[in-house]
């Protein structure tokens, strides 16, 4: 991005968001209140979903994966592997730090005596685990399962008596346990051969199991034996259960799916042609979070849905992380994880679908470069390119490799037209043509995936890229810096540095005493840390500055803008707002959303646009 010399007041407007995202976990609290999780932190909602609030306060990782409550404790995982308990309702969300290292909970099951007895079960692809204690300490659970990869776990209605309890795993095996998990025997009899992905008990006792490939199975005594619920799900993939006093629900692939019979018959849902994942029920309120497409709410026992996504300001905005790009005719471009899209022209405030895309494509990256009328925006779909200049027509390329995992686009791109790909897979591509045509290179011999690439601030001059590989070694992320001075045909390794995280945003600084021979400055920002590395105009040898922010920053992404009157400043997007660092020292300082992570920042000349994670817009009043 190239300089620009702008004002930055310390106010920011809400000018829209995203709505919608993947929501992952629904909780109906006692007091009446809904918390959703999403891949972008929780939402809670005080009006039956006809308005969302984000929890500022919410767990520190925000991916949330499973939630679970028993009155005012509510326990939530995440993708990163921690695990918290509130237990003021949702107000603050301590760490568990007992879980720490015991891997991802993809579902929790609390015992219906949890006041008395403080017992909840996690499962992991490791198998299931046990607490006593409130979730403070944990033990294996796993004795007598033949297959550990558990995806679901449900305890007995009457388990206080019966100390029964389930669990369902990827490679088909169904287990029930009688002695609150101290054993478990195989209890399958009847089920397909196929991963059992959600687990519900009806009133009367009968328990159900969906299976991701055959549809829904039900158990009358207790999960002895199974017989298949109706023909109507055969052969298709079953999210989500819920056993619900009139009926029962199946969010399936092909949609969601309604039955009053005890599964013998399934009717399609009206409205409810979306991927349900998560399955809530609230006094007369249903609510359905959905794949991508956000929540849906029902009122009629689940006969039809309708969005419940809320109303700006009071949206749900659930999408992770995003990646963004904005034109310089103020065309924001947004894509997702798990593989939403979508574009916005008036900061937020509406949203329509990219329309260049066929049906069947998924927009998984997009990137910008340039300026003015030559702006130019690539948009990766599947195995295409699309690529637009300015406001012309969209331009369908062939795609190299598997996916964008890195790009780098050369400074001097107006007038040398490159780029450097890193697929998913670490392998890398070349273009010197706008991406017209792609060359594969030899990546260096190295361990661990491509965390970062970079070309050079003079590459139309010195050809010079840099490449950044990490792995963990039981420990740390063992980082190595790559140094090519011919555009990525050959490397050198040029530093090793041991990092917490593998996520890092690498940046090059110009710097007027380089010499063609030497490595330049090279910014690698990881976590709270800020790491230059730089050649010694006197020596030749490698210098290595390093810069801490405040210790519960997380540095998502950095950019150089030109200061006011004192060199270079660098911008950056982290979990604690947007901050501005003067690149040669002086302190650096919070300069707005500190309440917020942020994801991605545009400088203008005027004016600092920004994206919130799960989709939020900003600006600034200047």
């Amino acid at each position: 991005m190239p300089n620009t010399q702008y004002p930055i007041p310390n106010t920011f407007k809400h000018t829209g968001g995203w709505p919608g995202g993947t929501v992952t976990a629904l909780l109906a609290l006692p007091g009446g209140d809904i918390l959703a999780g999403t891949k972008a932190g929780l939402f809670r909602s005080a009006d039956a979903g006809q308005s969302w609030q984000r929890l500022d306060s919410g767990p520190a990782d925000p991916a949330i994966v499973a939630l679970a409550a028993s009155g005012p404790h509510i326990f939530a995982t995440t993708e990163g592997g921690r695990l918290y308990r509130s237990e003021d309702g949702g107000a603050t969300w301590p760490e568990l730090t007992g879980w720490v290292g015991l891997g991802v909970g993809v579902a929790i099951a609390i015992s219906p005596i949890y006041r008395d007895d403080s017992t909840l079960f996690v499962a992991t692809a490791d198998g299931p685990l046990r607490s006593q204690d409130g979730g403070e300490s944990w033990e294996s659970s796993t004795f007598g399962l033949l297959d550990v990869d558990a995806l679901c776990i449900r305890c007995a209605d009457d388990y206080a008596d019966s100390e029964t309890l389930w669990v369902g795993t990827a490679f088909g095996g169904f287990f029930r346990s009688r002695n609150g998990g101290r054993s478990w025997r195989e209890s399958g009899t009847g089920l397909p051969d196929a991963a059992v992905q959600c687990i519900a008990q009806s009133a009367d006792g009968a328990l159900y199991a969906g299976t991701e490939s055959d549809g829904v199975f039900r158990s009358s005594d207790g999960g002895g034996s199974w017989q298949r619920a109706g023909d109507d799900l055969a052969g298709h993939s079953v999210n989500s259960l819920a056993a619900l006093p009139n009926c029962l629900l199946a969010g399936t692939g092909l949609g969601l799916f309604r039955s009053e019979d005890g599964g013998a018959s399934w009717q399609p849902c009206l409205g409810g042609d979306f991927a349900a994942f998560a399955l809530a029920d609230r006094e007369g309120l249903l609510l359905a979070g959905g794949w991508q497409a956000g929540l849906f709410a029902s009122t009629d026992d689940g006969r039809s849905w309708q969005a419940a996504n809320g109303r700006s300001p009071g949206l749900l905005t659930g999408h992770a992380p995003p990646l963004a790009v904005l034109t310089p005719q103020q065309a924001l471009f947004v894509v997702d994880s798990d593989g939403g899209s979508a574009l916005s022209t008036d900061g937020g405030g509406s949203w329509q679908a990219l329309d260049f895309l066929t049906e069947e494509e998924v927009c998984t990256f997009v990137a910008g470069v340039g300026s003015g009328d030559s702006f130019t925006i690539f948009a990766w779909a599947d195995d295409a390119i699309y690529r637009r200049v300015g406001q012309g027509e969209w331009q369908r390329l062939d795609a190299p490799g598997n996916g964008v995992g890195r790009l780098a686009i050369s400074p001097a791109y107006a007038t040398d037209g490159t780029l450097l790909l890193a697929d998913i897979d670490g392998y890398l591509y070349l273009s010197e043509d706008r991406g017209e045509s792609w060359e594969e290179l030899t990546p260096p011999e190295a361990e661990g995936d491509v965390l970062g690439v970079a070309l050079s601030p003079f590459f139309a001059e010195d050809l010079r890229a840099w490449l950044v590989t990490g792995g963990f070694d039981g420990q740390h992320i063992q980082v190595e810096v790559w140094q090519s001075d011919d555009a990525g045909r050959n490397w050198n390794d040029v530093a090793g540095l041991a990092l917490d995280s593998p996520s890092l945003s690498l940046l090059t600084l110009a710097d007027e005493r380089r010499r063609p021979q030497l490595l330049g400055r090279l910014l690698l920002a990881a976590q709270n840390r800020l790491i230059t590395l730089s050649t010694d105009p006197e020596s030749g040898g490698l210098v290595v500055d390093q810069r801490f922010l405040d210790p519960e920053v997380q540095i998502v992404t950095v950019m150089t803008v030109q200061g006011q009157g004192n060199g270079d400043t660098l911008l950056a997007a982290t979990n604690r707002g947007i901050w501005q660092i003067p690149v040669d020292g002086g302190e650096a300082a919070c300069i707005g959303l500190a309440d917020r992570s942020v994801v991605a920042i545009f400088p203008r000349e005027d004016a600092l646009s920004a994206v919130t994670l799960g989709g939020e817009v900003w600006q600034t009043n200047g």
